[in-house]
């Protein structure tokens, strides 16, 4: 006689799985300990986690069939499974559980081709070859069409395939005769995520977790789900939830820095922000949200040194050159703002907003033909408001009475009655000694202002 060991991740599992190996007759005995605190190391970090721990008695000769058996229905995809041989057994005892399997072990051999082809297809799914892997998991299923592991192989194969639907149908199919199985209920989930129906997916997922309460990386999706539907208290929840398992976890500590940022509470955006910097200083999203909010309080020497950390890492990368741009130009160096936002127009050269930026600031170092030039060449990918408002600003300058005022009609040919274009043009027919004019868009100065 053997003893094995094996765990799993909930009392639920554990449960199943001692009652499901003990009916087949593989087992003479399960017995359940738990919760106990599994430490391991996974991706080169020393993690924990709360797992319950099966010792199964089984008879030597079972022991492949019993292997065979944890690798189908085993809730781990690696299970961790160890055994030894009993030195000593009451004879009275091996007499029972002899008797006890003996009854249906011919009925019990595992179907060996369903096995070697489930093997095949997990083989291929993690290698990515996904058409492959689909064969493979068709072909056990012509067999076994009601075997839980080949149904969620198929459903994580077509969902790495991005086949949502089908994915949905495969794991809707395990849930029909197993509704606490976890790979189903955490695959469906990341299906009904993928077709972007978050309201869909949250309820898999909180059954998930019923079953698999630690799991981060379903809290953190949840987070992501109810962020997506709106429900910023339980996404805040769902992220803290998953930091009190663990507190350094990135995607957790990413998405609650980022859940504050949206809400401009720029303090605890800080707070999360600053933690993940502190173990992985590579996000270069972070690093540009941070510069952002120093920047909107007007501290642009600390702006500006997270947004070079950023260019570091990514050179082009048009948010951290666009905000260093922003930061010379709060601090009067004109010279270094035009410098950064060329950068963007190097890799961007229609972009009309940072064109026309770039236009006035040239037009405020006194360049008018560079300043000019930026104008015009937003204008040739189209309408563009904010550049004829400095053309007609340029052509005052210069006294170029007559280009000014073609500047300023252009626009309110397309958006009439647009206040700061009408006293852009009162200053040009003020210009012009044109007096009639002057008091023509007075008047309509005034109607705007008194609400008319």
């Amino acid at each position: 006689m053997n003893i094995g060991w094996t765990t799993v991740a909930n009392a639920v599992d554990a449960e199943k799985m001692a009652r499901d190996v003990v009916e087949s007759r593989l087992a003479v005995c399960v017995q359940i300990d738990g919760p106990i605190r599994s430490f391991y190391r996974w991706e080169d970090e020393v993690s924990h986690s709360k797992e319950y721990r099966l010792t199964i008695k089984f008879l030597a000769e079972n022991t492949e069939r019993l292997e065979a058996w944890l690798n189908q229905n085993h809730p781990y995809e690696v299970p961790e499974w160890l055994t030894v041989g009993a030195d000593r057994i009451n004879p009275a005892y091996k007499k029972w559980a002899e008797a006890g399997v003996s009854a249906t072990a011919s009925t019990s051999k595992p179907k060996k081709d369903v096995l070697r082809l489930s093997k095949l297809g997990r083989s291929y799914l993690r290698k990515h070859l996904y058409s492959e892997a689909e064969a493979a998991f068709r072909e056990a299923l012509e067999i076994d069409p009601q075997n839980a592991y080949i149904l969620v192989g198929l459903g994580d194969t077509t969902r790495e395939m991005k086949k949502y639907e089908e994915s949905i149908a495969y794991y809707e199919k395990v849930l029909e005769f197993d509704s606490v199985n976890v790979f189903a209920l955490r695959g469906i989930g990341d299906s009904y995520r993928g077709i972007l129906q978050h309201k869909r997916a949250i309820p898999y997922w909180m059954r998930y977790l019923d079953c698999n309460k630690d799991d981060i990386y379903v809290m953190v999706r949840l987070a992501e789900s109810f962020n997506k539907t709106g429900n910023f208290d339980k996404a805040e929840a769902f992220y803290q939830r998953a930091l009190a398992v663990n507190n350094e976890d990135k995607y957790a500590l990413l998405g609650l820095g980022s859940l504050y940022y949206k809400v401009e509470n720029d303090e605890k955006a800080l707070e999360y922000f600053d933690r993940l910097l502190a173990l992985d200083d590579g996000y270069v999203a972070v690093l540009t949200m941070v510069g952002n909010i120093y920047r909107r309080r007007k501290e642009y020497e600390v702006a500006a040194n997270y947004y070079e950390r950023a260019t570091c890492l990514e050179s082009w990368n048009s948010f951290a050159l666009y905000g260093l741009g922003d930061c010379q130009r709060g601090m009067e160096n004109l010279d270094r703002a035009v410098f950064w936002w060329s950068k963007i127009l190097e890799n961007e050269p229609h972009n009309q907003d940072l064109l026309t930026r770039v236009g006035d600031a040239m037009l405020n170092l006194d360049r008018f033909d560079q300043s000019l030039e930026h104008y015009m060449r937003s204008l040739q990918v189209g309408f563009d408001l904010y550049a004829l408002l400095g053309m007609s600003r340029l052509y005052r300058m210069q006294q170029n009475w007559v280009e000014a005022e073609k500047a300023c009609l252009q626009i309110l040919e397309k958006v009439p009655g647009h206040q700061r274009t009408l006293t852009e043009l009162l200053n040009v027919y003020q210009g012009m000694g044109r007096e009639d004019k002057v008091a023509e868009i007075s008047r309509q100065l005034s109607a705007l202002a008194h609400g008319e």
